[in-house]
């Protein structure tokens, strides 16, 4: 067989089909040639297939071959780190490249390759001395940059990624991919704005793919440019119908807009592909809760806790649905498994103190208040809840105490100088319940109203204790 009938390599590089034919035409060829590896383009091209079908055991004696008959080809050698890069032979692989180094100082390829090797070591340092003497020798090989490039990124050094990877697209502006690597260091630097420009310079070189205007979007709503993320991840959409990821931040950037009847119809486009997608389900029960369809809402909150047992925000929020209705007793059991699940989230606490509060259950109100303050201590909202609860026990000196607590947290506030000021009235000691009364007036006109709503009888006092 004549090498003249191999020259179509670039052909059978298409097709593993037609590679898998061209390595049995050279394998059936170096059998029933004798001396075959004196025609050593045939060899090189047999390994260049192997390496190309990932067969890097099959490719390695053939290469080991051509050195015992070559052992001075750099090249060789060069090849032989290549095939055992591959293979995971990684030292080995360091000591091709050291021979052919040997051979000639200034292959840069050789150093380029061992670049590569030291990085699969996980020893990105050594691979950027590599990649750098490579560059010394070809300072503006593509390659080289880009690897470069690579192993920048992978050490964090993103900056210096940016810059080099800027100069690979000044030198090759149609490379989709040296955009797409922009738009990650971006990323990591949080440079939402140029992840942008790098993007839709990946979308002008091709504009049919999905996930390039998917990423847009993300940028755009990262930059709360939300009218901009929707056109981009509708365009995502349009190109990819089942689109799971764009469908979904479309809905939550909807919902995020207000937008909640195009955010509910994106979410229920979303379960077409997903029927139990726990994730939208609950969003569309939050839906309907803020459009005051409790009933709905309960009805989704449902099926989240049917796919997932254990998920207390649910719970939760079904028990705010019900105390919504005023279904009380199906509210309360919600908070009390919810905090069961999960006891170490104050709000969940602070729900459930509320509601045994509004039916007179102030006992475990109480309790429930003191859960709260003791995982959220800053919050003054809580110890002015646990003193009104201590002023319904009767326990008076505490519900003082709690609310001073809460002028501790929060000086300006107004509400725990009000409250202050009615334990003083309802003691009937008027100039101590007048100080702390023109003190909330003060920080909070509207107290003024609430005032003359719950004391008429005492409306004359309010002129002595506004402040003028």
């Amino acid at each position: 067989m004549d090498f003249r009938d191999f020259d179509d390599r670039d052909e059978f590089e298409e097709s593993p089909e037609k590679i898998e034919d061209k390595i049995k035409q050279y394998e059936e060829y170096i059998r029933k040639t004798s001396g075959s590896y004196l025609n050593s383009e045939i060899i090189e091209e047999l390994i260049d297939l192997y390496i190309i079908s990932g067969q890097y055991e099959k490719a390695l004696p053939h290469i080991q071959k051509l050195i015992e008959i070559f052992p001075y080809s750099a090249d060789y050698w060069i090849k032989r780190g290549v095939i055992l890069n591959n293979m995971s032979e990684y030292e080995k692989a360091l000591l091709s490249f050291h021979k052919a180094l040997m051979l000639n100082p200034n292959e840069s390829d050789a150093w380029a390759n061992m670049a590569i090797t030291f990085e699969n070591m996980n020893k990105t340092e050594e691979a950027l001395e590599c990649i750098d003497r490579a560059l010394e020798l070809q300072p503006t090989n593509f390659d080289f940059m880009r690897i470069k490039a690579e192993l920048l990124e992978k050490t964090e050094r993103y900056k210096q990624a940016i810059d080099l990877l800027k100069k690979l697209a000044e030198m090759n502006p149609n490379n989709k991919d040296i955009y797409l690597k922009l738009a990650n260091c971006y990323e990591k630097i949080g440079d939402f704005e140029s992840i942008i420009d790098a993007l839709e310079k990946c979308i002008n070189l091709d504009p049919y793919d999905h996930e390039l205007w998917y990423k847009k979007g993300f940028a755009h709503a990262k930059t709360n440019q939300l009218a901009k993320a929707i056109e981009s991840l509708d365009m995502a959409i349009v190109i990819k119908e089942n689109f799971i990821d764009a469908i979904e931040l479309k809905a939550e950037i909807l919902f995020k807009m207000g937008r909640y009847i195009d955010s509910l119809e994106t979410f229920k486009q979303l379960l077409k592909f997903q029927p139990n997608y726990e994730v939208a389900l609950f969003y569309i029960g939050n839906i309907y809760a803020k459009l005051g369809q409790y009933r709905e809402a309960i009805k989704y909150y449902n099926q989240v806790i049917k796919i997932n047992p254990s998920n207390f925000v649910a719970y939760y929020a079904r028990g705010n649905c019900y105390e919504a209705i005023g279904n009380y007793k199906r509210a309360l059991a919600d908070y009390t498994i919810a905090v069961n699940y999960n006891p170490k989230i104050s709000d969940l606490w602070e729900a459930k103190a509320e509601l045994e509060y509004e039916i007179g259950k102030f006992s475990e109100a109480l309790s429930s208040y003191m859960m709260a303050i003791k995982l959220n201590q800053k919050n003054p909202d809580l110890w002015i809840g646990a003193g009104m609860t201590y002023e319904q026990l009767g326990r008076y000196q505490e519900a003082a105490q709690a609310y001073y607590n809460a002028l501790k947290i929060n000086p300006d506030y107004a509400e725990p100088y009000y409250q202050i000021g009615r334990l003083f009235l309802l003691a009937d000691m008027l100039d101590e319940a007048g100080k702390y009364f023109s003190k909330a007036f003060e920080l909070d006109s509207s107290k003024i109203d609430e005032f003359e709503e719950e004391f008429p009888k005492y409306k004359r006092y309010i002129k002595k204790w506004v402040k003028k």
